[in-house]
This record gives structure tokens, sequence and C-alpha cells, in this order.
């Protein structure tokens, strides 16, 4: 490669570097795919020829160690074929720390060699590797498992799922590039909005002549050809959940080890697409839940066993399409959730008062443990037991603009069912006027609207409430939250007093629930969400801005941050111990 210069060698090790941390994570999934349901005769081809192809291209940029690391996995993977070894943990095992030193040395931020010492003690372990063998202790122990549950090699976007991978064409293309067109798409929805509401003025105007139906007809083309444009740029965001989905085999597989448990989990709706960007968010929420499910959800063998289910414990995780919505299940057959047990937790930390939970159904008990702070576990191990895990999950997927929500039945086991949208770049929103100025929320957040007169919302110790059904649930104007000023006149603002009829708009923020007051339900609509310049606006309770179609601009509320800022508000204002409690 002497002829070669640096920018062309730099060239030829990224490409390099990208088709080997490729094919090395492939590898992993089909070792362990081949680990979980035995012999498959086209798996064992996958392994050799990745093996083959890594030993060939390390060997021609001149990583021989690379190369005879390659060599010697490739000639297990034979011996395995031929029935000349098994493959037990031990063997799977070793070849998953020999696939992580090989992507050490390749994903890092320089492409490298292995060490003179690694390749030693791998070659070493990967000889022994015969019938009857047993991997020397010392090389797995290499390999840090915590490492691997906290922190597991990140997954390429672009790899394909396990099973029935054929061969196709990409072109690689920088996401901010999409970013970008999408944005465009959106600026042209926003125009076409304006156009749409022109047209019938227009028609109006020259009702008479021709130009006017032409007018009319080119728009209404160009309108769906710009909903074609903005559904197909939404699709290249798009990606298969099993991106996320297949990075937890691995950590799982070794944390029940760790614990002593028998675990299998169980893939499907992998096929499922939804946006890039949720794809990289999910990982965490989803790691927590799965931890928890192998670290108290499930029992260990013998409690397994006496309460009559199979010695391994089943961990499920699915996705699917649900409208515009994409949903994602974690369920386990474990233990399960007792709501007398969360109740009787609740209140001796102080969560909850005493009459409280003798008034709280089996439902809202299940939600207390998406509280801060609360947990039932009985011992606090280095994953989870300190009560913040089910919180960061709705958190995090809260700030996605999803839900989430519990099943639970104690001695069945538990699914956690998370809703989220299928882009974060547009909205399914509610757009209502308040103080005479539009804002939207989203329509995900929304669990129902009532109407009240005004005499119907009442004070009480210093909060408006508003008695909905069975219960008083806290009621906030959004100007007032927002510290806005009431418009008194202009296009588009609201009658000078207060009308006689409002609408609650009631929201779920964590555990609890509160109402918006508005004058003016204006409907629902697909909003673009632009975000807000933070050198003029500082405000968390805003999620961003869109434009309407009459241009003007309406303000995207964030139930979250909107619930705690009139929290923090309240609280100022009348030093309440507790507002808002519902």
């Amino acid at each position: 490669m002497d002829e070669l210069s640096k920018e062309e060698l730099e060239q030829l090790l990224e490409v390099f570097r990208e088709q080997s941390v490729r094919l090395l994570d492939e590898m992993a999934d089909d070792l362990l795919a081949l680990e979980a349901g035995g012999a498959d005769a086209d798996i064992m081809t996958r392994l050799r020829r990745a093996a083959h192809t890594i030993k060939g291209d390390s060997a021609c940029v001149g990583f021989e160690r690379v190369a005879e690391v390659a060599h010697r996995v490739e000639d297990v993977f034979d011996k395995i074929l031929n029935k000349e070894v098994k493959l037990e943990k031990q063997v799977v095992d070793l070849m998953l720390v020999s696939l992580d030193a090989l992507r050490a040395a390749i994903g890092g931020e320089e492409v490298t060699d292995l060490g003179e010492h690694t390749v030693a003690s791998l070659l070493s372990g990967l000889g022994k590797i015969g019938p009857g063998a047993r991997v020397p202790a010392g090389i797995v122990e290499k390999r840090s498992l915590s490492a691997a549950i906290t922190d597991p090699p990140s997954q390429p976007l672009s790899s394909n799922p396990v099973e029935g991978r054929r061969h196709r064409e990409f072109v690689r293309v920088e996401a901010s590039k999409l970013d970008s067109l999408l944005n465009l798409a959106g600026e042209m929805v926003i125009a076409r909005s304006v156009l749409n509401q022109a047209g019938p003025e227009l028609e109006r105007a020259l009702a008479k002549q021709e130009i006017a139906g032409r007018f009319s007809g080119a728009n209404a083309q160009m309108g769906k050809l710009i909903a074609e444009l903005q559904k197909s740029v939404l699709k290249m965001r798009m990606v298969t959940i099993n991106n996320v989905f297949k990075r937890f085999a691995r950590p799982m597989r070794e944390l029940a080890s760790q614990r002593g448990k028998q675990v299998e989990l169980a893939f499907s709706g992998g096929e499922t697409e939804l946006d890039r960007a949720l794809v990289d968010l999910l990982y965490e929420p989803l790691l927590h839940l799965l931890r928890n499910a192998v670290d108290h959800g499930l029992e260990v063998t013998d409690e397994r066993a006496a309460a009559g289910k199979p010695e391994v414990g089943r961990i499920g995780l699915s996705a699917y399409h649900e409208g515009n919505q994409v949903v994602v299940e974690v369920s386990d057959d474990g233990r399960g959730l007792d709501p007398a047990k969360l109740k009787q937790v609740a209140v001796s930390i102080g969560a909850i008062s005493k009459a409280a939970a003798e008034q709280m159904d089996d439902e809202d008990a299940l939600n207390l443990i998406f509280r801060e702070g609360f947990s039932t576990a009985k011992e606090i191990t280095r994953l989870s037991g300190r009560g913040i895990g089910a919180s960061a999950v709705k958190f995090a997927i809260e700030q996605l603009r999803g839900t989430v929500n519990v099943r639970s039945h104690s001695g069945q086991g538990t699914t956690f069912v998370l809703r989220m949208p299928l882009t974060l770049a547009i909205i399914r929103a509610l757009l209502f006027k308040a103080g005479g100025r539009p804002f939207a929320l989203p329509l995900l957040a929304v669990s129902e609207i009532a109407r009240a007169r005004t005499e119907q919302i009442r004070e009480i110790d210093g909060l408006e409430s508003y008695r909905l059904r069975d219960r008083f649930i806290s009621v906030v104007k959004p100007c007032d939250v927002l510290g806005f000023e009431r418009r008194k006149g202009g296009v588009g603002a609201a009658l000078r007093n207060d009308p006689k009829h409002q609408f609650i708009i009631v929201l779920s923020a964590g555990a609890r629930r509160y109402g918006l007051i508005a004058e003016e339900l204006v409907g629902e609509q697909e909003l673009v969400i632009k975000p807000l310049d933070t050198r003029w606006v500082q405000n968390d309770a805003l999620a961003g801005a869109s434009v309407l179609g009459d241009g003007r601009v309406v303000l995207i509320l964030d139930p979250e941050n909107f619930f705690r800022r009139a929290v923090k508000n309240e609280r100022t204002k009348s030093g309440a111990r507790e507002a808002y409690a519902v």
C-alpha cells in the first residue's frame, strides 16, 4: 500500500472499518441465534463467509494479527460444522470474546491491528477448542460482563435482520441531509396550507374566469404531490426497530447468567419501522425495562418450579403499528406486580396517604411504580432496585411525546406498553385557543376533553380545580403559566371577557392528571415542528412551534414540562407544599 496517498489510505481504512464492524456485529447475532436455535446450515455458512472476508480484507490492509485471529475463528466454525466440536456455552463465550477483540481494534477511533499479548491469548484459547474442550477462565474474564450489560457495542442502523438476509443495494447518505430534505418538505406543507386557504378567496374573486378553475386543479394536484413527497422523505428516515431489539440478546444473556437464571428472549415485529431518531433514543428505556425483568421480574429456577412454571423464564419484546403510532411491548412471565403491596410500600415511604391508598383502584396502584424513588425490590443490585428505572423510562418516553402503561397480574407476569409517534418531525396535534392565542398539544398526551361552565371551576386551597366525575383535578390557564398577557384586540383575538363556557383539556403528566382551560377548540391538524431559537425563547414548557396555513405561528406545549412549570408557579405564589395533587 506504499503507492497510496495518505487520503486514499484513510478512505480505504474507513471502508474496511465500516464493512468489518458490520460483519462482526452480524456474526455476534448469528452466533447467539445458533446457540439458541441449534444447528443451522445457512447461519454457519454466513459465519464462515464473514470470517473469511474479514481475514482477507485485514490481510490486504496490512493487519496480519487480525487476519490470524479471523483465520482461527473460521477454523472453529469449520469444526462446529463438521460436528467435531459442540456449540457449548464456553465455546460461544470465547467466540464472542474474540469477536469483541477484533471489533475493539477495527471499530475504534483509529483502525489498528491487534496487540501481541491479546493475539497470543486469543490464539491459545481458540487453538484448544476441540472435542471436550474447556475454555481457559483467564481468557473469558478479559471480557467484562458488566460492561456488556451497561454499554453494549452499538449496532449500525443499516444492518439486516438475522434471518432472511438478501442482497440489497444501498447509498450511504448523511443523516443531516435527510433532515434538511424533511425540513424543506415541511416548508412545502406550510406553503400548501397557505394556498389552500387562499384558493376559495381567489375563486370567489375570479368566479367567472377560467384561470380560477385552472388554479384550483393545479393546487389540488400539487397538494397530492407534496403529500407523496412528504411521505417518501419520512420513509427514507425510517429504519426497522430490529436494529434496537437485537442489541439486547447478548447483554440479557450475560445478565441472566450472572443472576443464575435461565431466560429466553423472544422478539416479534422486528420489521416494524419508525423514525431513525426514535431508534437511537429507545435503547435506554427498553434496556431499563429488560434489566428489571431479568433482575426482579423473573423468579429463580426453584421458585418457578414451585409455582408450576417452566424453568426457563420468558421475556417478550414486540412492536407493531397502530394508526400513526408505533407500539412496543415488553413482557415477562415472572412474579408480576401486587397492587396491594404497591399501595403498602407507597404509604410506608410517604408517597400517598393511607386514606388515598384505600380509595385507589388497581390501575392507579400499578402506576405508582413510575414515581421517583419507588421500589419494591428486596435487595438493591448494581443495576436496579433503587426506584429510578421505571420513572426514568416514563420520563424518556414522554420526552418522545409518547406514553407508558403497565398491565400486570400477580404471579403471572407484567407487560409494559410504550406508545410513540412514528416520527418526531411531524405530530398530530390538537389546536385550541387560550387567552386569545393559538396553542397546540400532541394528541397522544390528551386523555379527554370536558366542557365546563365558568362557575364549575372552583378554588380549593388556593388552586383552581374542576370536578371530573368522582375526583377533582387542578386546572391551569396556559397564558398564566407562560407569563403571556391576554390579547385584547387585533386579528384572531379572543373575547375581552371570559366566556361563560370553557373547555377542560385533560392531560396526563407522569402519574398525575391535570387540565388546561381553553376558550375554543380549533380541531386536529398535522403540524411540522420547528425548534425554538434558545437565544430568544428559553422556556422548557414549549416543545416547539409551527406555522398555520394563515401564516400565524402556533406554540406547541410540552405536557410534562408544562406541568412542572405550573407546579413551580403555584408553589411560588401560594407556598403550597403539594400543588396539583390528583
